[in-house]
């Protein structure tokens, strides 16, 4: 991403024109989890997942962060491990028993 930026240059080591190649670390202050972007369901009141425990459906809310092709950053009370359904949807209620199985992509 093009960036500017103000650099002390008391040596005179840079010369105007040149360009820098910078390490820019960006650090979360929570994990995040990339999701399918068909996964995240926005209603009026919230945006969330359709997280299945032991076969039953929960809503978890999240918020999105960076976007990909056809994926999204979620942050909200989401584990490692946990299963997401790849179409979130409102019409998928809460506590609703569902058989999961593995997506295309084997996940």
């Amino acid at each position: 991403m093009a960036v500017e930026l103000d650099v002390m240059n008391r040596d005179r080591r840079l010369a105007p024109g040149m360009f820098a190649q910078v390490l820019w670390p960006a650090r979360r202050s929570a994990p995040s989890f990339v999701v399918p972007a068909t996964a995240v369901a926005t209603t009026t009141e919230r945006t969330f997942v359709v997280r299945v425990r032991a076969g039953v459906t929960e809503w978890v809310d999240v918020k999105k962060g960076a976007a990909l092709p056809g994926l999204v950053e979620v942050f909200g009370d989401l584990k490692s491990g946990d299963q997401v359904a790849v179409r979130g949807t409102d019409e998928l209620r809460a506590g609703t028993r569902v058989n999961t199985k593995p997506a295309a992509d084997g996940r």
